[in-house]
């Protein structure tokens, strides 16, 4: 409570020069326009495109290079963790990919998050939810996987990692956090409120989400309070990330943008 206090705080006092929610764009107009998944490590962005290239861009400048040969146009999902990407392909297959070659390799058996909906990394473990409503975890390191709780997931819309646990948003747009060793699960915040979240990135345990009418809001995941941050300028995101401190999104237009949430 006291760190999101905090937080409102800075959104409030933060010069007009560097207002929340106001945006600088990154790199050249409309370079990212090809982008069919985005990951973000520190202040590198990790994209795929429809050719299946592989690309790394420092947020920094905006400038980017392929890295390895166009094999990931079959990527259906990809995450970032323990200094590696993650992707899992339309064969429901899982691979990991060395970020500083390109190299990839298959893990665990072929085929077996075919039926995989959602997913997020947390504590260096994927946690993915199927069509079935059953929650999963997985040793990134032998590719084995643990049911956790219940097959209650089947709704979720959502899901993200912060303070070591789990939060989702079901279709309702209800935010509920799971306990990660259980699958047990509370509501978190009023019923509904995030219906209309359409894109969400987590950053030092805060959730930032854009909804349909282009709106960002800041929510402190652990007591579901949230604010709205500048105007509704985003209604063309579709790609959310984030470094250490900033929130960058890529547009319709492929353009790449510095979002200040502070």
């Amino acid at each position: 409570m006291k760190t999101f206090i905090t937080i409102i705080a800075m959104l409030l006092t933060v010069s007009v020069t560097a207002q929340p929610g106001s945006w600088t764009r990154i790199g050249k107009e409309g370079e990212w326009v090809n982008t069919t998944k985005a990951v973000q490590v520190g202040n590198k962005l990790y994209t795929i495109e429809r050719s299946g290239k592989f690309f790394v861009t420092d947020v920094s400048t905006g400038t980017w290079k392929q890295i390895g040969q166009p094999v990931y146009g079959n990527t259906a999902f990809m995450y970032a963790g323990n200094g590696m990407i993650y992707t899992i392909e339309t064969s429901g297959s899982l691979y990991v990919i060395n970020p500083a070659d390109g190299s990839w390799k298959q893990l665990g058996k072929s085929g077996a998050w075919i039926g995989t909906i959602k997913g997020t990394m947390l504590n260096g473990k994927l946690y993915t939810v199927e069509k079935t409503g059953a929650l999963y975890v997985t040793n990134l390191s032998t590719g084995s996987w643990l049911m956790v709780g219940k097959a209650e997931f089947g709704n979720t819309a959502h899901l993200w990692a912060a303070n070591n646990k789990l939060y989702s948003v079901e279709t309702s747009g209800t935010l509920y956090e799971i306990n990660p060793n259980s699958g047990a699960w509370k509501q978190i915040g009023d019923a509904g409120v995030w219906k209309n979240t359409i894109k969400g990135v987590v950053m030092n345990d805060i959730l930032y989400s854009v909804e349909e009418n282009g709106a960002l809001y800041a929510t402190d995941l652990s007591l579901g309070k949230w604010v709205q941050l500048g105007s509704a300028d985003f209604t063309t995101t579709v790609f959310m990330t984030a470094s250490t401190d900033k929130v960058y999104t890529i547009e319709t237009s492929g353009s790449l943008y510095e979002v200040n949430v502070r």
